[in-house]
């Protein structure tokens, strides 16, 4: 039975990207070859210019096989 580690990329907050470091194909590109696999991004709700509430991508979910 495969057992997973997971990694929660924070977007509000940076998670563990370096303050100022953006989310990028290169980076997923070498977590991709680290064997992460995106599995989910949790959605959470920010105030919009209308001030009517607009989802958007608090933080992304990756997996891969423990070792």
């Amino acid at each position: 039975m495969t057992k997973w580690e997971y990694r929660i990329v924070d977007l509000d907050e940076g998670g563990f990207l370096r303050k100022g470091e953006e989310l990028s194909e290169d980076m997923l590109n070498e977590w991709g070859d680290e064997e992460w696999e995106l599995v989910t991004e949790l959605p959470g709700s920010k105030t919009g210019l209308s001030g009517r509430p607009v989802t958007v991508a608090n933080a992304l979910v990756f997996k891969r096989p423990k070792k």
